[in-house]
């Protein structure tokens, strides 16, 4: 058995250098879903509907309105100063109020990036055993999506 959440949204910004035009700082209006498969359980659930949604909506508040910034990137140099956070890409130089950025533990911002943080947190935080697939889908902007997919 296969269930759904979607509609939950997140706005944020971001940069990928070395990437063109999406080397400059920009936002995206993000969509998230989240399916589960498995086992219906005596209670005749998967897994319930609203927990599932209350954790996706959690992770992505965390996201929500913040520039996001990937700790493991390459090809940016940043660091903290006085007051803010400085970030160094393709010949620019940035600098945020410490409380707007959010620094992920990915190489770059991406969606596909972006859907694998979201799949391996909702994993943590669900754990149930009766799920036997968790797929979380990140759309950036209409149509253009990744999904990631775990098999448990």
């Amino acid at each position: 058995m296969r269930i759904e959440v979607s509609g939950i949204r997140f706005s944020a910004a971001h940069l990928i250098a070395g990437h063109g035009k999406c080397e400059r700082l920009h936002g995206h209006n993000w969509s998230v879903s989240v399916s589960v498969e498995g086992e219906v359980d005596e209670g005749g659930m998967v897994l319930d509907f609203l927990e599932l949604r209350k954790v996706l909506e959690e992770e992505c508040s965390k996201l929500d309105h913040r520039v996001l910034l990937p700790e493991r990137s390459q090809h940016l140099r940043m660091g903290r100063v006085a007051g803010g956070f400085r970030v160094e890409a393709a010949g620019k130089e940035y600098l945020f109020p410490e409380g707007d950025i959010l620094l992920l533990p990915l190489r770059e911002v991406t969606a596909e990036e972006l859907a694998r943080l979201l799949g391996e947190r909702v994993l943590e935080r669900i754990g149930s055993p009766n799920l036997k697939r968790v797929e979380v889908r990140v759309e950036e902007s209409p149509g253009q999506f990744a999904v990631f997919s775990r098999t448990l």
